[in-house]
């Protein structure tokens, strides 16, 4: 313990006390080391998008802020990593702030607000298996929430059907190189932050996947990554039989040069006999250079009358959807994501003259 000597001098007259010193330097040092341990990042997301005029609410956020500029969200993460070591730990805690805030529903009660919990979670490791418990996201889709992790601005149909976000536990575990597994089990296939499923919350929400990375020694296919995660349960505040959200995708190895490929492909069976709903996606990425890509995503799928997904959202019956994206993204500044992308979507659906949809969208974000 290293003292001046001006801490010295008060010891000695009896102004302090040696211990109440060493107290203070500890709680001092563990301050700082808990600093040190956590990380700030974010990102700002705004926009523009110009639309003809249709806003169904199946062609998630294409429709919003239509002709205008938009401020969409402010990302905050407060996080820390977790080591390496057999029991290292670590926690994540992220907040959306802004209008897009509301579309995560994530305050129980569907009292949703400006500002939204988007996870909030402790990371812990026992025996070679990671646990995550708290509020987490979902283990099904290929598309998420937050602007900056998806290739394109606007979501795609598949992303409409599907759970976000649990409460819960989600084990996961590394079998080999090659292949990991998950397992957990949460309230509900809904976003509320503590929802309760029926029974008085006595339900859960399952929760699974598989990825497999095909290895060395199968041919040209050798690094082709295949998933499947399943998520079986009630929604909240929702009786009767679980509903069941299955998702699979192939992501071929780079069997041309700078071009991935991923096939994607969603499907809802409905406890309440609604006939299941379906999108199968096709995502397209080439390098044109270090600092620009060209994306490209296609849909076709069939969404059921009042099927909705775990949000809730209704689709309007909207059948035969053919849907395709092309987006440009281009590195212009170091730490911002400038991109434009033109959409076309198009249904047929019952009650609703919104059967098509033309989107040119412009997204710029900064993050930190």
């Amino acid at each position: 313990m290293k003292m001046n000597k001006w801490t010295m001098g008060l010891a000695a007259a009896g102004v302090v006390t040696l211990s109440s010193v060493a107290q203070a330097q500890d709680a001092a040092a563990g301050a700082e080391a808990i600093a040190a341990s956590t990380t700030l990042s974010g990102y700002v997301s705004t926009g523009y998008k110009f639309n003809n005029g249709n806003t169904n609410v199946g062609y998630f956020r294409a429709g919003e802020n239509r002709n205008s500029f938009s401020l969409d969200v402010v990302d905050l993460k407060l996080s820390s990593a977790q080591g390496d070591g057999a029991m290292d730990t670590g926690y994540t805690v992220e907040l959306w702030m802004g209008p897009a805030a509301s579309d995560i529903a994530t305050n129980d009660g569907g009292n949703a607000g400006t500002v939204e919990l988007m996870q909030a979670n402790i990371d812990l490791r026992i025996s070679g298996i990671d646990l995550k418990i708290g509020q987490f996201g979902t283990v099904v889709g290929n598309e998420v929430y937050n602007y900056n992790e998806n290739a394109f601005y606007t979501h795609s149909w598949g992303f409409a059907l599907e759970p976000t976000h649990h409460t819960g536990i989600l084990a996961s575990y590394t079998v080999s190189d090659d292949l990991q597994i998950s397992a957990g089990l949460a309230n509900t296939t809904g976003p509320e932050t503590n929802g309760a499923g029926k029974g008085n919350g006595s339900s859960k929400t399952i929760l699974a996947s598989v990825s497999y990375t095909l290895p060395s020694g199968t041919g040209a296919l050798a690094g082709t990554e295949l998933y499947y995660g399943l998520v079986t349960g009630n929604a909240t505040g929702v009786s009767g039989d679980n509903d069941e959200y299955h998702y699979a995708s192939i992501a071929l190895p780079e069997l041309v040069a700078n071009l991935s490929i991923k096939v994607t492909w969603d499907h809802v069976e409905y406890s309440n006999q609604v006939a299941a709903s379906n999108a199968v996606g096709l995502y397209l990425s080439y390098a044109l250079s270090d600092d620009t890509t060209l994306n490209f995503r296609g849909e076709m799928g069939n969404y059921n009358q009042n099927a909705g997904n775990a949000r809730g959202l209704s689709l309007d019956n909207a059948d035969n959807v053919q849907s395709w994206t092309i987006g440009l993204n281009h590195k212009i500044w170091d730490n911002v994501i400038s991109r434009i992308e033109y959409r076309h979507d198009e249904a047929d659906t019952v009650g609703s003259a919104d059967d098509q949809q033309d989107v040119v969208a412009l997204n710029v974000i900064y993050s930190f």
